[in-house]
């Protein structure tokens, strides 16, 4: 007896709800790169989580384009990178006082809201830190999208955050460095950015 149609009434198993649908089309992250400009944004007070010398003097909120009267460092981050996120706060807190000194502010934008951020990062940190609520700056740096899922790449990562980002933004909004990590897979190197620093006050000048 024939077998050719024997599977013919069976459904095709489900897809998980937790895993990207099998669309070929679907709209995947596109990162900003340097030589793009980076889209202004509004830091809200209520989503401060550590307030430093950047947004001292912003106690009602503060807008990209006032952040930027020095090259701005922005770095986002999530605590469910794991230890990937764990290097990359250490790797910041080592070298903030270099950053500084290169003549850059850093910001770093968290996925997670405070009460969330400080249950994993207890120590106190010497730079700015904001709640990047629903992900909205990241969406706009091209590293967050909902068709796109981190944890449909990355063995680990369980939550729906962006991936790794660190951009370089002039008083232009201009980006002159960029640092994307699609599947945490990357090294990040302060050298390199501060390096990158150095070169744009060096051409400014």
């Amino acid at each position: 007896m024939s077998t050719l149609h024997r599977y013919a009434d069976y459904l095709p198993a489900p897809t998980p709800e937790r895993f990207p649908s099998p669309v070929k089309n679907r709209e995947r992250i596109q990162p900003l790169a340097a030589g793009q400009f980076f889209p202004d944004f509004y830091v809200a007070e209520d989503k401060v989580i550590n307030r430093a010398s950047l947004l001292g003097d912003h106690v009602s909120g503060t807008s990209l384009h006032l952040l930027t009267a020095q090259p701005l460092i922005v770095v986002f981050y999530s605590v469910n990178w794991n230890g990937y996120g764990d290097a990359l706060i250490a790797q910041l807190a080592e070298k903030h006082a270099a950053i500084e000194a290169a003549g850059a502010r850093l910001l770093v934008l968290s996925a997670e809201e405070k009460k969330h951020f400080t249950q994993f990062n207890k120590q106190p940190l010497p730079f700015d830190i904001a709640w990047d609520a629903q992900h909205r700056i990241a969406r706009k740096a091209g590293i967050y999208r909902e068709t796109d899922p981190i944890w449909g790449r990355v063995a680990g990562v369980n939550a729906d955050v962006p991936i790794p980002g660190v951009f370089l933004i002039t008083p232009s909004l201009e980006i002159t460095y960029s640092f994307t990590d699609a599947y945490l897979q990357e090294e990040f190197s302060i050298d390199h950015l501060l390096a990158a620093v150095e070169k744009k006050l060096a051409i400014s000048a």
